[in-house]
């Protein structure tokens, strides 16, 4: 049985998530888990998906979000906001891994094809850091049309979905894009410090 409130709403879920309540965490499921798999495949880009696709990414950040609530983590979570940058966070940090997994991979490296990742290794970042971290991210963009493009995309838009919220052209979205990967190319090369 539910515990979640009648409003259905986001912050309900996650407080009913923490007590083991499968109701809110279903709920919180189909309003996440579409997002989740596109903002996965588009940072995938080519790596093999034989093995591991969007798809996995999606439901191993859920799964880690889940337990780790369920075990007390993130407790200053506290609204779909704070949610969306956590779970942003984690799937980012897995498909990164699953780069650096698959590319020792190819050198012969220190993962072997029988080694799995631990999804332990991902730390409980503090959700008002991640909050800090994506609003400074937005901050080096220094333009209020790009920042609100990028928005769109982390919130799991496709560039024809953006460019009709922004009124632009498809083409005029991917130089958008282009150019905001080129402002953050610094960021996303070297690991985030979130502990």
């Amino acid at each position: 049985m539910s515990i979640a409130n009648p409003e259905n709403s986001v912050t309900s879920w996650i407080q009913a998530v923490r007590v083991g309540d499968e109701d809110s965490a279903r709920l919180l499921w189909d309003r996440y888990f579409v997002s989740l798999m596109r903002i996965a495949r588009s940072r995938m880009g080519t790596l093999p998906r034989a093995t591991y696709d969007e798809e996995d990414a999606a439901i191993s950040t859920f799964r880690v979000l889940c337990r780790r609530l369920q075990e007390g983590g993130y407790p200053k979570l506290s609204d779909r906001t704070e949610l969306w940058h956590l779970m942003l966070t984690v799937i980012m940090r897995k498909i990164s891994h699953r780069v650096q997994y698959e590319s020792a991979e190819k050198r012969g490296g220190l993962f072997s094809q029988s080694s799995r990742l631990d999804e332990s290794m991902i730390p409980c970042p503090d959700s008002s850091r991640i909050a800090l971290e994506y609003k400074m991210l937005l901050a080096k963009l220094n333009d209020c049309n790009l920042e609100k493009v990028a928005v769109l995309k982390l919130d799991g838009n496709t560039n024809e979905e953006i460019a009709l919220k922004i009124n632009r052209t498809r083409r005029t979205v991917q130089r958008m894009l282009d150019l905001i990967r080129e402002i953050l190319r610094e960021d996303f090369e070297s690991p985030m410090d979130i502990t």
